[in-house]
């Protein structure tokens, strides 16, 4: 469903885009002088018509007068040729917005009586999923070092620090499915994102990345080569990854988590 939000998000904002240029040559037009530019043997010419005959003036070119109204005509000519073809997109960025219905399976499987369970496999955009079946797919995770998993969330998930352990308590409070220190391969390399977590509204994975050393020199430099990787392969800070940070003398609070789920999925 992201895909879908965001093209409604374009057109909306294309529109408001167009039609402030609509505004503004609506505007000026009224204000530019009457007839359009001619050009012959070197000269610019001013072609009016009066009481139904064409008349052709001479424009002095290098006066700044004429050099005034040369750029004017021009400007004349073309936001009357513009004006069509953006009153036409307004037309067509209407209708898109009136008629454009959201797909979703889920608003679809509401419409059913009850015996129809949920059954998205087959009729799933590319690149969108169902939450309830990925939240039951086994996947492979961090299996190292299973006895620093020592922090509790308050849903009893098992981590390896009290700041990952209260990110999940504020994810596990507000309902969200999401895996803990689940695989991922970019390219040849393999990480373990702290989170992955399916966002509520546009149904598509986002991971969070929280760094908790950041006033660790060798720490802080393999924090920005892990996420330079990310940004290689399509993972980038405020889209589709989130990251906090903590120090020793700024640990991260639930305020900031707060913020971060407020900022990115709601």
């Amino acid at each position: 469903m992201y895909t879908q939000l965001r093209l409604i998000q374009a057109v909306k904002a294309e529109r408001t885009r167009q039609q402030a240029l609509v505004t503004n040559l609506e505007t000026v037009l009224p204000e530019l002088p009457a007839g359009h530019l001619f050009y012959r043997d070197g000269n610019y010419y001013r072609i009016v018509f009066t009481g139904g005959k064409r008349m052709q003036i001479r424009i002095p070119q290098y006066s700044p007068s004429g050099e005034a109204l040369i750029h004017e005509l021009r400007a004349k000519r073309y936001a009357t040729k513009a004006l069509p073809v953006l009153k036409k997109n307004l037309k067509c960025c209407d209708q898109f917005l009136q008629k454009f219905q959201i797909y979703d399976p889920a608003k679809i499987a509401e419409t059913l009586p009850s015996y129809y369970a949920p059954e998205f496999t087959g009729i799933l955009l590319n690149g969108d999923l169902d939450p309830k079946l990925w939240a039951k797919t086994p996947y492979a995770h961090n299996a190292a070092f299973p006895e620093n998993l020592i922090y509790k969330s308050e849903g009893g998930l098992s981590t390896r620090s009290k700041a990952e352990a209260d990110i999940a308590t504020r994810l596990e409070q507000m309902g969200f499915i999401f895996r803990y220190e689940p695989l991922l391969q970019l390219g040849n390399r393999f990480f373990y994102p702290d989170f992955c977590i399916v966002h509520p509204i546009h149904r598509r994975l986002v991971y969070w990345e929280h760094f908790g050393k950041m006033d660790e020199p060798d720490y802080s430099n393999k924090t920005m080569e892990k996420l330079s990787v990310y940004a290689e392969h399509g993972y980038h800070l405020g889209d589709n990854l989130i990251m906090t940070w903590e120090t020793k003398a700024k640990p991260l609070t639930f305020a900031h988590i707060n913020d971060r789920i407020e900022t990115y999925f709601c």
